[in-house]
């Protein structure tokens, strides 16, 4: 199952690479093109089964996921904050607070050990802070993009908690399925809409 859910993956995000390369080339720079191909990179990776870490168990942890997503969500922050109109300061603090959530959110992956709770708690404060300063600024497209957060990205470090990097109460192949779903909403499904907004 676990080699199906990252081929389908693969397939989706190769897909989702041309179509943005396609229809977003005119607007210049084309984060997502970029948030696409870097996720398509991250399913091979994955399918090719190298950076892995086994837990007592046996379960498999796919933790180069996280370090790809230190760039493509970077990426989307960029683009929820052009949307939002947040620049300057505030959006310097966007992207380190990004940066630290998927960075220790990496290390939580990558640490089989107990330690990984000091990261994944360290991650969630830091994406407790990340959503709290998003919400803050108020705009016409405040509501969807709100929601986006809230109902996509939060549930990434609730699988974290569930699956074998964190308490093992879902195996390693409904976890994976999960990220995909999430991966296509959170990546595909936000630069559609996105698309349609701009």
């Amino acid at each position: 199952m676990l080699n199906l859910v990252f081929i389908i993956g693969l397939v989706i995000f190769a897909l989702s690479s041309v179509y943005f390369y396609v229809t977003e080339t005119k607007k210049g720079f084309n984060p997502a093109f970029l948030v696409s191909f870097i996720t398509l990179i991250s399913y091979v990776l994955m399918w090719q089964g190298d950076l892995t870490a086994v837990t007592d168990a046996g379960a498999s942890i796919y933790w180069s996921r996280w370090l790809f997503y230190g760039g493509s969500c970077t990426l989307l922050m960029v683009e929820i904050a052009q949307l939002k109109a947040i620049d300057g300061k505030r959006l310097v603090q966007l992207l380190y607070l990004t940066a630290i959530v998927m960075f220790t959110g990496f290390l939580a992956a990558r640490d089989i050990t107990a330690v990984r709770w000091i990261h994944f708690i360290i991650s969630s404060v830091a994406y407790v802070l990340l959503v709290i300063n998003l919400m803050a600024v108020k705009t016409a497209e405040s509501g969807w993009v709100n929601n986006y957060i809230t109902f996509g990205w939060t549930v990434f470090p609730i699988v974290f908690a569930l699956a074998p990097t964190g308490v093992g109460l879902i195996g390693t192949g409904v976890a994976n399925l999960l990220y995909l779903l999430l991966d296509i909403y959170t990546k595909i499904i936000f630069n559609v809409q996105l698309s349609r907004t701009s």
